[in-house]
């Protein structure tokens, strides 16, 4: 056994497959309130946070990648708002899919929104009293 403390872990970040990452920046930016961090002159990387959320873009021409990212790939934000989110992201007219928020049985109100690559999001706000 080792003497030596375990590192902790500090921060991770989805990197998600784009068709365009300078589109998909934008529309990071414009519907969902994030910031550009970082866009690759070659266009191959992007990066966009918002506060403690940040996803990594990585261009692929690759449609089987893409399909993937599109049926397969997800992510969840809380957010301690969700309403009030998803009345502020409607107001920009995202042209992409949308599912207004909605109470789970699992205790979460939540929306789904779809970036133009498919790329599931879930903001959801825990309901329990005091959360």
């Amino acid at each position: 056994m080792s003497d030596t403390a375990p590192a902790s872990l500090r921060y991770g970040a989805p990197i998600v497959p784009v068709r365009n990452v300078a589109e998909t920046i934008t529309f990071y930016v414009t519907h969902l309130g994030f910031t550009k961090g970082f866009e690759g002159a070659d266009g191959s990387y992007g990066i966009v946070d918002n506060g403690h959320v940040c996803i990594h873009l990585q261009h692929t021409d690759d449609p089987d990648v893409l399909k993937v990212t599109a049926s397969n790939m997800s992510m969840y934000i809380e957010t301690d708002n969700v309403d009030g989110l998803y009345e502020t992201v409607m107001a920009t007219k995202p042209p992409t899919q949308t599912r207004a928020p909605f109470d789970q049985p699992y205790g979460m109100r939540e929306f789904h929104i779809k970036d133009p690559n498919g790329f599931l999001i879930f903001f959801g706000q825990d309901k329990a009293p005091g959360a």
